[in-house]
């Protein structure tokens, strides 16, 4: 079968599209044949050794994907031959098919195509955790979201408004704050303005209940000064590459929560609470408040092209790769 493999750490230039042995079936697993896969900032870091999950090479980077489970090993009643799946895999997503642990395999639902499945669960599934369980967003309070053009920032943006928050935007073109406003962002802020000031100006002076971030760098402390007394700054990722260096004092003086949100380490250490979240965004889905966005798609040929339009951070929600 076809795959992109990393032989080595280093730049995403080094991955290859190889002819390897399909992966074996194990218990408690299933086999599937992947039709889309999707670029997460995961997928660049992973191949350069960057990520908090290290591999050893050779190995198939891909956390998430969509298709159709080919087979079912022993002890699987939840899936069957033929069901229309998607999958938080973790890794080897970018493949013609992988074998995954059936906890980790979800049915699609039936109004959800492919490429739209296929950027689902990790994103949609990171911003319910990071809002709901680290963030206690609740109805009527203010979430800013950092990045919010992204994958996990728009999926942040109609959560926060399926929970009736207010949602102020922060990203870092007007086109993209364009896309925040179709999908319900109440306000607006660029990166190159004075975020702080700006947060605290559409709060009435009091800050932000919750402050979701997935950017990370100088931004991390900047909008930490406009969080509100006993508010929750989640940290949900690091899409500019920077681990950001919280500064103590800022917490201290608003008596705030700084909280890390890994929907990875919720599926691997509570997998029922995992799958939970993820029928819960399924319902929210088939009520039509959910509306991934797919914003550009490529052939497998092209994955390269895929990959280094996230890695530019020149993407509006998700990149799909179709096999």
């Amino acid at each position: 079968m076809k795959a992109v493999v990393c032989t080595e750490f280093g730049e995403i230039e080094k991955l290859a599209l190889q002819d390897v042995p399909e992966p074996a079936l194990k218990p408690g697993c299933v086999r599937i044949g992947m039709r889309v896969v999707t670029v997460n900032p995961p997928d660049l870091l992973m191949p350069q050794g960057k990520y908090q999950v290290k591999p050893l090479p050779p190995f198939i980077p891909g956390v998430e994907g969509a298709g159709v489970v080919l087979e079912v090993g022993e002890d699987v009643a939840t899936l069957a031959k033929g069901d229309r799946v998607m999958t938080y895999a973790g890794q080897g997503c970018f493949a013609e098919q992988t074998v995954v642990p059936a906890f980790r395999v979800f049915r699609t639902p039936k109004g959800m195509d492919d490429d739209a499945a296929a950027g689902f669960v990790l994103v949609y599934g990171t911003a319910h955790h990071a809002l709901v369980d680290c963030g206690e967003l609740r109805n009527g309070q203010t979430l800013v979201v950092l990045g919010a053009a992204g994958g996990i920032g728009l999926a942040a943006i109609q959560i926060g408004k399926a929970l009736g928050a207010k949602v102020i935007a922060v990203a870092s073109t007007p086109e993209k704050l364009t896309k925040c406003r179709e999908n319900g962002a109440d306000h607006f802020v660029l990166n190159n303005e004075p975020i702080r000031d700006r947060i605290k100006e559409m709060t009435g002076g009091r800050g932000a209940d919750v402050i979701l971030d997935v950017v990370g760098g100088d931004v991390t402390n900047v909008a930490l000064r406009a969080i509100a007394p006993y508010g929750r700054y989640v940290i949900a990722g690091y899409a500019s590459g920077v681990i950001p260096m919280i500064q103590g004092n800022l917490v201290v003086l608003k008596q705030a929560r700084v909280v890390g949100a890994s929907f990875r380490l919720l599926l691997e250490q509570t997998p029922e609470a995992g799958i939970g979240t993820v029928r819960q965004l399924c319902e929210l889905f088939d009520k039509g408040l959910l509306r991934p966005e797919v914003s550009a798609r490529y052939p497998f040929e092209r994955f390269l092209e895929a990959m280094r339009l996230v890695a530019d951070r020149k993407v509006v929600g998700k990149v799909a790769i179709r096999l």
